[in-house]
């Protein structure tokens, strides 16, 4: 047993695991969880796993190499489907909705989607079951792929914007209840402008803020789904 204030033996210690890519990744979306995006560095992760920035570089590039990793990770996280011809559209919207819950549970995550095509395995697994889906479901192959396109676009872009969201509300609500949270405030702001300039913003005030983010975001995805509909 050592005094107090002692140096503890480093044989003493717990082991640390392996280094590896995946700890690696792992580490990283754990910061993402505490602290979200920006306070994956290099450095922050060495520190959380306990290692030197140098010692990272076997496993990642840079930066943006272990952000697009950590994507793929996070995307491995929605459910596999068995498609279902007789449930094709119901799949479908069920896809993308457990594709925005994944991204939504790392805050600020959706940001390295943007501006990129999906090329990443996880990415590329939805993107082959929607395709399969759409197929399923009659779609005509061009509408299908511009369909899909818009499909993973809006629920990136959703996840953003909610992550964006998140980081200006102290006690950072789930996703699924911001949309509630600023209803009133816009409605209010919609109510107060003059009708005179705004007749069509003011005379909907009520029903441009109804509806939770949950429909909302439904109603985005199968306005898509039903519009590569109409093409078949």
């Amino acid at each position: 047993m050592t005094e107090l204030g002692e140096p503890r033996s480093r044989r003493d210690r717990p082991a640390k695991p392996p280094l590896s890519r995946a700890v690696i990744v792992d580490a990283a979306l754990e910061l993402v969880q505490q602290d979200r995006l920006d306070a994956v560095t290099l450095r922050n992760v060495a520190e959380r796993l306990d290692t030197g920035p140098a010692s990272l570089y076997v496993y990642v590039a840079n930066r943006d190499d272990l952000l697009e990793r950590m994507l793929d990770r996070v995307l491995s996280e929605v459910p596999a489907v068995v498609v279902d011809p007789a449930r094709w559209h119901e799949q479908l919207t069920a896809l993308f909705t457990a594709t925005l819950d994944a991204l939504c549970r790392y805050p600020g995550i959706a940001q390295v989607a943007l501006g990129s095509i999906p090329v990443w395995p996880s990415a590329l697994a939805i993107t082959e079951t929607a395709l399969a889906l759409l197929r399923a479901g009659g779609i005509p192959d061009q509408a299908a792929a511009w369909a899909v396109d818009a499909l993973y676009l809006v629920t990136v872009a959703d996840a953003v914007e909610q992550g964006i969201a998140g980081s200006r509300t102290p006690s950072g609500p789930h996703h699924k209840s911001l949309a509630a949270s600023f209803a009133g405030p816009v409605r209010d702001i919609y109510t107060a402008l003059p009708a005179d300039r705004y007749p069509n913003i003011t005379g909907m005030a009520g029903t441009l803020t109804e509806g939770d983010h949950t429909r909302r975001f439904a109603f985005a995805i199968n306005a898509i789904i039903d519009g590569a509909s109409v093409a078949a």
